[in-house]
């Protein structure tokens, strides 16, 4: 798998980990439902990805990698946190 298709899918991982989490707030069961199914889906998909980047890889260039999933994932849960606040909360009642 390409490193750009692997940001893209650590981006929407803590988008979705951080929606779950804030769903988890609301009043609403169906919001919560949905927002963890994705979460766990994309979780699960990200996994396989970095065991199989992660595969004959050491010193610095572990490191590389843990750097890389880290920058991702933290894009995608800031970004998706205010995206949240802005947009979608509101309308929810959370």
């Amino acid at each position: 798998m390409s490193w750009v298709l692997w940001a893209v899918m650590l981006l929407i991982q803590n988008a979705t980990f951080t929606w779950v989490s804030r769903a988890r707030n609301s009043k609403s069961l169906g919001y919560h439902a949905v927002a963890a199914t994705f979460s766990n889906g994309i979780w699960f998909l990200n996994l396989a990805v970095a065991v199989d980047k992660l595969r004959g890889v050491e010193g610095w260039a572990y490191a590389g990698v843990a750097l890389f999933y880290t920058v991702f994932t933290v894009i995608g849960s800031v970004g998706a946190h205010y995206v949240l606040m802005r947009h979608v909360e509101r309308k929810v009642g959370a």
